[in-house]
C-alpha cells in the first residue's frame, strides 16, 4: 500500500518481545520499512529493570517528514514470568494506540476503528495502593550446570546464585551470592618410562572455584543525587584470594534527570573504602594478608536516539597506600545509522593495569600460563571490534515465508537472509 503509514521499527538493546515477523503479520495495514530514512514514524524502543523483576518498556512515536514534530511517548510493563508471546501481544497493543494518530491523518483512516474490549476496562494498581505481602521485595535462585567434551578434554561448569532486591522510589537494595566451579580434565600424551617409543595418557585436572556475597544499599536524595553503600566477601582461586571482603560507602550523580534514564544517562560515581585481602600463596609484595583502602571514580554516558546509540565508560581506581597502584579502563560502543541502510559500529575496551596486588610470588608453571588456572600478571588489557553495514533493495517487502528455517548445525553454513 503506497498510500499507507510507513514505520520504522528501533528495538535497541535487544529489547525483549520486539518480534518484527510477528508485528508484520498483525498489522499489515502499515508499511513496515528497514530505513529510518525512509519511514512516517520512527518506533524508538528502549528498556529498564523494573523493581518487580520485569521489564518497563518505553516506546516512543518520533514522526519524521510530513509528520516532523509530531511524538508521544507509552510505557510497557511486565513481568518477570512473562511468555514472550504476552510481551510481545503488549507491544502490538501499544504499537496500535499509538500510531492512531498518525494512520488518522492517511487516506486509510476512514477505515479506521478504535474501541474497548467489552466495553470495560480494570482500574490499575501501583505500588503504592496494592497490598502486597511480600513488602515489594523480590526474590531469586538460580543454578546451572554445563558440561562438554570430546575425546582430549572434558570441562564441567556448576554455578548458583540467590539474590533479594526492594525497590521504591526513595530506596534501592540489591542482596546476593553467587559460587561458581569449573573442572577442565585434559588427557596429555607423555612418553612411556620404559618403553620412550610408546606413550602413555596422563589426566590432567584444573579447577577453578569462586563465591562472593554482596549488598547494595542506594538512597535517593533528589532527581539528579544518590548516596549508598557497597558490601562484599568472598574468595577465588583465580585471583589467589582466600579471603576478600570490601565496604565502600558510594555517591552518585546523573547529570539528566532519572525520568530520562531510558533515552539517556550521564553519571558520575565515586566509592572509597577499606578491603581486606587473605591470600592463598604469599603475594608478589611478600603478604599473606592486607588491609588497603581505595578509592574509584566512574563516568558513564548511555545515549539512546533515532541516529543509534553509545555506551561511553571511562573508570579510574588507586589504593591510597600507594598512588602507583592503580587501574584504568575505557570502554564502551558506538552504534551509528549514518545513512539509507548504512551502519557503523565500534566497540572495546582498553585498561591500563597496576594494581595486582594479589599476584602469587612463586613462578608459575608452563602448565597454569596455558590452561590459565591463576590471573596471570599484565601491565594492559585491551579489545577492539569495528564492524559496518550496508543494506539495500526494496523498503517495502514485508512477506514472511520460514520455509527452510531450520537448517541444523551442519546447515548454519547456509546462513539466512530475508524473512
Amino acid at each position: 500500500m503506497q498510500s499507507a503509514l510507513r514505520v520504522f521499527l528501533d528495538c535497541q538493546g535487544g529489547v525483549r518481545g520486539c518480534d518484527r515477523t510477528f508485528f508484520v503479520q498483525e498489522m499489515g495495514y502499515v508499511n513496515w520499512v528497514r530505513d529510518r530514512f525512509d519511514s512516517d514514524v520512527h518506533l524508538l524502543l528502549t528498556s529498564l529493570n523494573a523493581a518487580n523483576g520485569g521489564r518497563q518498556i518505553t516506546v516512543n512515536f518520533l514522526g519524521q517528514k510530513n509528520y516532523a514534530g509530531k511524538m508521544d511517548t507509552l510505557v510497557v510493563t511486565t513481568l518477570p514470568n512473562d511468555a514472550d508471546d504476552v510481551v510481545r501481544r503488549n507491544l502490538l497493543r501499544t504499537f496500535q494506540l499509538g500510531l492512531a494518530p498518525f494512520v488518522a491523518r492517511t487516506p486509510i483512516a476512514t477505515r479506521l476503528r478504535v474501541g474497548l474490549m467489552n466495553g470495560v476496562t480494570a482500574p490499575t494498581l501501583n505500588a503504592r495502593s496494592a497490598k502486597d505481602r511480600w513488602n515489594l521485595w523480590l526474590y531469586r535462585v538460580d543454578g546451572n550446570i554445563n558440561a562438554s567434551g570430546e575425546q582430549l578434554v572434558k570441562t564441567t561448569n556448576l554455578s548458583t546464585s540467590l539474590s533479594a532486591a526492594r525497590t521504591t522510589e526513595q530506596w534501592k537494595i540489591n542482596i546476593g551470592g553467587t559460587g561458581s566451579y569449573n573442572e577442565r580434565d585434559f588427557k596429555v600424551f607423555v612418553p612411556n618410562a620404559t618403553t620412550p617409543t610408546k606413550r602413555d595418557t596422563v589426566s590432567v585436572v584444573v579447577l577453578q572455584r569462586a563465591s562472593n556475597v554482596n549488598a547494595l544499599f542506594g538512597r535517593t536524595i533528589n532527581a539528579h543525587w544518590t548516596a549508598g553503600l557497597k558490601v562484599s566477601g568472598g574468595f577465588s582461586e583465580v585471583l589467589n584470594q582466600k579471603l576478600a571482603m570490601r565496604l565502600s560507602p558510594a555517591i552518585e550523580y546523573n547529570y539528566f534527570p532519572w525520568s530520562e534514564a531510558t533515552r539517556r544517562q550521564l553519571t558520575a560515581l565515586y566509592y572509597v573504602g577499606p578491603n581486606h585481602y587473605r591470600y592463598y600463596n604469599s603475594t608478589v609484595f611478600n603478604q599473606i594478608a592486607e588491609t588497603r583502602f581505595n578509592h574509584t571514580m566512574l563516568l558513564a554516558l548511555t545515549q539512546r536516539q533515532k541516529w543509534g546509540n553509545t555506551n561511553l565508560t571511562l573508570e579510574g581506581s588507586q589504593y591510597l597506600h600507594d598512588p602507583n597502584r592503580n587501574h584504568v579502563t575505557l570502554s564502551g560502543f558506538v552504534d551509528l545509522r549514518l545513512g539509507r541502510g548504512f551502519s557503523l559500529n565500534f566497540r572495546g575496551s582498553a585498561s591500563r593495569v597496576r594494581d595486582q596486588i594479589y599476584i602469587a610470588a612463586n613462578a608459575q608453571s608452563e602448565r597454569d600460563i596455558l590452561t590459565q588456572r591463576q590471573q596471570l600478571q599484565t601491565n594492559f588489557r585491551y579489545n577492539v571490534n569495528v564492524g559496518v553495514g550496508y543494506t539495500f533493495g526494496s523498503i517495502y517487502n514485508t512477506i514472511v515465508n520460514q520455509r527452510f528455517g531450520n537448517l541444523g548445525e551442519l546447515g548454519r553454513r547456509f546462513g539466512s537472509f530475508g524473512g
